[in-house]
């Protein structure tokens, strides 16, 4: 399937792990084929090879699954750097994340997160979550940075990158032209500028 990001998900071995890891997958290959509106738990079961009853064991609701898909793949899509510099560990996460969004998966996913509040509050609660997940994990690039002096103590991971989603996912939902390298050294340069002068902080 092009462009589709493979979820590996949590590995405990085992049957258990594989139908969940397919399970996982077959959501994601769902919304690049047919979208979030066709999404179902029936088209899932079908596309794993799995009797739909498995999957709402696991998943009591379409919602719980797609969140528990989100969070599989960007942990996956999004690998933490350490490259000594809060500036190059933020370009290199800045990079993988565009190229996620600009085709595949990764821009279908975008496009359901970003209007989640709008198709419902379980879905936007569930968005609400990713991000909060995506937060702690980026938090050590945000302690080490602090610890090194680069920001300021109290800088808040989630605020940091949320000011760099933000200005990297305007331009892709208003005019549909892809990330490039400009645009993420300044959505960075920014973030950084706002974090160092304590606009950041918790």
């Amino acid at each position: 399937m092009a462009n589709r990001q493979v979820v590996h998900g949590v590995r405990t071995g085992g049957r258990s792990a594989r139908i969940r890891e397919a399970i996982l997958a077959a959501v994601l290959d769902e919304l690049i084929e047919r979208g979030y509106a066709a999404l179902s738990v029936e088209a899932v079961a079908v596309r794993a090879g799995v009797n739909k009853t498995t999957v709402y064991r696991r998943w009591p609701t379409l919602d719980e699954l797609l969140l528990d898909a989100l969070m599989a793949w960007g942990s996956d899509a999004f690998p933490l750097p350490d490259t000594g510099s809060i500036e190059t560990d933020l370009l290199a996460v800045g990079k993988e994340l565009a190229g996620q969004l600009n085709g595949g998966v990764g821009r279908e996913l975008a496009a359901i997160v970003l209007t989640a509040g709008l198709r419902s509050a379980q879905l936007g609660e569930a968005a609400r979550h990713y991000f909060d997940h995506q937060a702690t994990r980026a938090a050590p690039v945000v302690d080490r940075a602090i610890d090194r002096g680069e920001l300021p103590a109290g800088t808040d991971a989630n605020a940091l990158f949320a000011t760099i989603r933000a200005q990297l996912f305007y331009p892709m939902v208003t005019t549909g032209d892809p990330i490039d390298g400009g645009l993420l050294t300044q959505a960075v340069r920014i973030a950084l500028t706002a974090a160092r002068a304590g606009l950041l902080s918790a």
